[in-house]
């Protein structure tokens, strides 16, 4: 079940997809809900698991499916994890560090990253449109081991 927080992102995130001209159903809806439970960024399985806990009549491939489809339509981004894709939500900006050694994944604040995008910017004349920017590295357990 989603809090008063989630209900209103969810309406919004509705009325984003409608806006497009996109239909809004159940699967999508519940595809979602289940992103918008959790703070972490989720694989297609972890997505079926938690939609298929309600409504298992939705198999693993529609949830895939609405995952790009989301994606296309910006509701979502996708972060690539050592070969497997994992989707959360772009409705709130942030940004993503991730560890090129153990995978370990960080977000990082919209404001922490604002200065070096307007300096792309006017470097090179870009108005950059993606709602995440992707860092990888070495985490601070990485880099002292």
């Amino acid at each position: 079940m989603v809090g008063a927080r989630q209900l209103d992102r969810l309406s919004a995130v509705r009325d984003q997809v409608r806006a497009a001209g996109r239909r809004w159903t159940v699967a999508k809806g519940a595809v979602v809900e289940a992103l918008l439970a959790t703070d972490e960024h989720l694989s297609v399985q972890q997505a079926h698991d938690q939609v298929s806990a309600r409504f298992p009549q939705i198999d693993r491939s529609t949830v895939h499916r609405i995952l790009l489809a989301l994606a296309d339509e910006h509701v979502v981004h996708i972060l690539g994890r050592q070969g497997e894709a994992r989707y959360g939500m772009a409705d709130l900006p942030h940004h993503h560090a991730i560890c090129s050694h153990c995978g370990n994944e960080a977000e990082i604040p919209a404001a922490a990253i604002a200065p070096a995008l307007a300096s792309a910017t006017a470097a090179t004349g870009f108005t950059f449109d993606s709602s995440s920017v992707t860092l990888t590295g070495l985490c601070e357990k990485c880099t002292a081991a």
